[in-house]
């Protein structure tokens, strides 16, 4: 399937058979209807040149004109009944609408600049021999109205498509390009969000480890001068009730950091840093303690 996508627009496809639009569908048919009737009045003069009968006549132009239903999926057959029934002349609106659809689609260019060129010389030598026989004039003149008439209803239609078609192909790169950058972002924004989550993860390990060191130091420093207290008690017994005051608040501190540091573990999130003044003062405390023993 050829199509010139002209009526792109959106995600999905709600036309019939080969139209991936409703509204392309009802254009197509109107366009095939009126190129039908054009025809058909067309075929009033060629069936009294032919000798055939009227309704004959009328009939194949229907049928000539109707075939521009078909411009989006066979749009060189279009092109190839227009230049066909050239000679009879009929089908103006068929030959300019198949080559802006064949011009517009993705055929090879060649191809459209094979058409397009007998359609050209198609309608130069029809002109020709109907102005030469109808009109008494110099005979350049009537090579130049020949081809103008024949450069005028071929080069517009065909640059049109042309342009429309490589319009249509940028549009499609340049939203196929946006959304190679937007799956991009996507991906960079899901690995930053995994980067992060690793950090926050680190970050917590670090926090739960260095309150573990110093909770731990500070329990270790209350387990060994509570056995100290126990040899001065009967010696100094007001030395160890000061020491044992000691040891007590440094278990109050121990347990005020364990409790930060649960409350972070909870949070999911790093929290604030563990002071770094609690190993310092559990160091400070060492010494009191042991001139206390």
């Amino acid at each position: 399937m050829t199509g010139t996508g002209e009526e792109r627009e959106g995600t999905g496809r709600d036309g019939p058979w080969w139209w991936e639009r409703r509204r392309a569908a009802l254009l197509d048919v109107g366009l095939a209807a009126v190129s039908a009737a054009e025809c058909g009045l067309e075929g009033l003069p060629f069936a009294r040149e032919a000798g055939i009968p009227a309704a004959l006549g009328v009939a194949f132009g229907v049928v000539v004109g109707s075939t521009l239903l078909l411009r989006r999926r066979w749009p060189v057959a279009v092109v190839l009944v227009g230049i066909g029934v050239a000679p009879a002349m009929m089908g103006f609106l068929l030959g300019v609408v198949g080559l802006y659809t064949l011009a517009a689609c993705e055929v090879p260019r060649r191809v459209t600049v094979t058409l397009g060129s007998m359609s050209l010389a198609a309608t130069f030598v029809v002109t020709y021999l109907r102005t030469r026989g109808d009109v008494e004039a110099d005979g350049l003149l009537v090579v130049v109205l020949s081809a103008f008439m024949a450069v005028a209803l071929t080069l517009p239609p065909v640059l049109l498509g042309l342009y429309v078609g490589a319009r249509r192909r940028l549009m499609e790169s340049l939203q196929e390009r946006a959304d190679s950058l937007e799956r991009e972002l996507s991906l960079l924004a899901d690995r930053a969000e995994e980067r992060a989550e690793w950090a926050r993860t680190e970050e917590r390990t670090r926090i739960a480890r260095e309150m573990h060191d110093v909770v731990a130091h500070r329990v270790s420093l209350m387990v060994v001068h509570a056995a100290a207290l126990q040899a001065v008690a009967e010696k100094d017994p007001g030395k160890a009730v000061r020491n044992a005051a000691l040891v007590g608040d440094m278990g109050r501190q121990a347990l005020t950091e364990l409790r930060e540091m649960l409350g972070v573990l909870r949070a999911g999130s790093p929290g604030p840093e563990p002071r770094p003044a609690a190993r310092g003062r559990a160091a400070q405390a060492a010494p009191a303690l042991a001139g206390g023993g």
